[in-house]
């Protein structure tokens, strides 16, 4: 989950001096520009070029369509506003960006030797509904630094506009996918323009970001157009993330909600032409009446089921396409940061707020089930069984029952997910020729993305939270001042590009941890490289322990 609430910055113009043109077959010719490095000197940036044609007006709501062609010289050195948004996890739910948003950004070394380079596409998080490819909030400094690699990021639909659907050909959804997938094939079709090679290209993201790399795997319309995956800090399994079932009766439910006539009597096709019609500000608020309190459920817009066609994205249910090894088995590198500071992520905000503290201590089990991400219409008494099982003994959300509570939260939210995703893969997967990964990054810093998920400096005891990894893989500026130089945390940044840069050459991420399925016995743990130490001393080793307290009541409810 990424920043948003900060929509003033992404317009802010990213130029710095000298330009370079490139020119694209079929397409036409563009203007770059240099940045500046995080460690060493500049790269060349090519920004805000669109993919797809706008999608606004009669193409909003509808499967991308690919860029056309233009006039002139583009001029490239500058981003492109974020995609038209609301992020519930900022403390103000502020609306920023546009409806025309599908643009990409590719960055390249100055110095390139002549033979093609990787490329890395990151897919930026924020819970598909927020989130953005502007260097300000997704940087590639990191990255460029160490020279290796083609960097390429791009923007896609979110919240309504990414995934509202009627469940039919009118309204298909998955849009967002589908933004993603259209910018991975112009990826296939001219990155090696840009000097880099369409047949080693690895797609990764952290948070929303990687699980959409995961069903990128699970796609078929997707397979050909990536070597190499790293599903970040989240899969498909994740409890938050849902196949949603009845797509048109939510689409005539936020319809009611936009006061469009006869709503919940309309065709699919009169309803979907209604919504391509209401104001994009509006089309954006209505989903607040889909939360049930504050912002639970986490995650309302969400992928749908479509029936198979050259477009769909998603055929199948994805967990159960995963379960039986229909996916696109690449060398695949998994992550978590630590338990309770992974948890934290959905508790956050109620704990700092002292008025929605009490309103969630009010009823305590209904809103755990839903801080939980448990499935709906799960029994209060399933909440006490899992707090029995980590002999929980309390009954409110507090100063010294919240660790507990974040610790059993990122189980339920994230480990376990994890540890299913990884255990069903190895029954069938060839590891020899696609070889899994997983990191587990503990390592606390001199900043935090606590600090944007709560608001507060104090780290309350979490450890490394949610996505603190990405905050040492990709630069963001927009909410946090560099690291110093010679700092730790300078330390592992170089780690983390080095460990990625060299799994997108060569698919290999650690060789010392790389999992087996002979590992996987009780209830245990493969191999995984542990990211830990603190402010003073960075540390690196592996590891195989994963606490499982409640995996049995975790497979109860989600298999």
């Amino acid at each position: 989950m990424l920043f948003a609430g900060v929509g003033v910055l992404f317009v802010v113009a990213v130029a710095f001096g000298d330009s370079l043109d490139v020119c694209l077959k079929d397409m036409g010719c563009m203007r770059g520009t240099f940045m500046p490095g995080y460690q060493s000197g500049d790269f060349e940036a090519f920004m805000g070029i669109p993919f797809a044609q706008p999608p606004v007006g009669p193409l909003r709501l509808k499967n991308p369509v690919p860029a056309e062609s233009w006039e002139g010289v583009l001029d490239a050195g500058m981003a492109k506003d974020s995609c038209i948004q609301r992020s519930y996890f900022a403390k103000e739910w502020d609306v920023m960006g546009v409806e025309d948003c599908l643009y990409l950004n590719v960055y390249r070394p100055k110095k390139r030797d002549g033979a093609n380079l990787p490329v890395m596409v990151y897919i930026h998080g924020g819970g598909f509904f927020a989130g953005s490819a502007h260097p300000m909030a997704t940087g590639p400094e990191y990255l460029m630094d160490t020279g290796k690699v083609v960097v390429v990021t791009a923007s896609y639909r979110l919240g309504p506009f990414g995934f509202l659907s009627t469940g039919d050909e009118h309204m298909p959804g998955n849009f967002a996918f589908k933004d993603q997938r259209l910018a991975l094939q112009w990826v296939q079709q001219h990155i090696a323009t840009f000097g880099g090679d369409p047949n080693k290209v690895t797609i990764l993201g952290h948070s929303a970001g990687g699980m959409s790399t995961h069903l990128h795997m699970l796609s078929p319309n997707s397979k050909g157009l990536f070597q190499n995956s790293m599903s970040l800090t989240g899969t498909m399994f994740l409890s938050a993330m849902k196949i949603l079932k009845d797509p048109l009766s939510q689409a005539r439910r936020l319809g009611k909600e936009l006061a469009i006539g006869q709503a919940e009597s309309l065709s699919s096709q009169d309803l979907a032409e209604a919504l391509r019609e209401v104001c994009p500000k509006k089309l954006l608020l209505s989903v607040d009446s889909l939360k049930v309190w504050d912002n639970m459920p986490h995650l309302s817009s969400l992928p749908v089921l479509e029936a198979p066609s050259p477009d769909a994205f998603l055929v199948e249910d994805p967990l159960k396409a995963h379960r039986a090894g229909r996916i696109n088995q690449v060398p695949w590198v998994l992550s978590l940061s630590s338990r309770a500071g992974e948890g934290s992520l959905f508790m956050m905000r109620a704990f700092i707020n002292p008025k929605l503290r009490a309103e969630f201590n009010e009823n305590f089990l209904e809103h755990m089930a839903l801080l939980l991400n448990l499935p709906e219409g799960t029994p209060v008494q399933m909440v006490s069984e899992i707090l029995e099982a980590y002999e929980f003994k309390g009954d409110s959300l507090n100063n010294d029952t919240m660790l507990k509570l974040a610790e059993i939260s990122g189980d339920f939210n994230f480990y376990y997910p994890i540890y299913e995703t990884v255990s069903t893969y190895l029954t069938y997967a060839n590891l020899d020729v696609n070889p899994l990964y997983i990191y587990i990054f503990e390592f606390i810093g001199l900043s935090s993305m606590n600090k944007f998920f709560s608001g507060a400096p104090d780290d309350f005891g979490l450890g490394a939270v949610h996505m603190d990894d990405g905050l040492h893989t990709i630069r963001i500026p927009v909410g946090f001042e560099d690291f110093p130089k010679d700092s730790e945390d300078a330390k592992v940044i170089q780690r983390m590009a080095s460990l990625m840069t060299d799994f997108t050459q060569t698919g290999i991420f650690h060789e010392a941890s790389s999992c087996k399925a002979s590992d996987f016995k009780d209830q245990g743990m493969c191999k995984y490289l542990h990211f830990g130490g603190n402010k003073e001393k960075y540390l690196e080793d592996i590891r195989n322990s994963m606490q499982l307290t409640a995996f049995p009541i975790w497979k109860k409810l989600f298999s």
